[in-house]
């Protein structure tokens, strides 16, 4: 058993109406498919003359379809982890 079948079970314990039950298993199948395509590093420097071009790099990311995964704080700002997810 792997860990989908547990949480489809879990579900199946703990959710009783079959409308929310459905709903969420079909979701979660949809997170399995997944796969992180590429990622991508965004450096931000905490410099009100640097920071409008990270910003840009963040936005333009997000709007080619990025999502943000974690950031890591820095000394000088923080690192943005930003990943491009397929279906498999």
């Amino acid at each position: 058993m792997n860990g989908t079948d547990n949480v489809a079970r879990m579900i199946d314990e703990k959710v009783t109406n079959p409308g929310d039950r459905q709903e969420l298993l079909e979701a979660i199948k949809s997170i399995t498919k997944r796969k992180l395509m590429k990622i991508k590093y965004v450096g931000v420097e905490f410099d009100p003359k640097k920071i409008g071009n990270s910003e840009d790099k963040i936005n333009v990311a997000l709007e080619n379809g990025y999502q943000p995964i974690t950031d890591y704080q820095t000394p000088m700002g923080l690192v943005m982890v930003l990943g491009l997810w397929n279906e498999d």
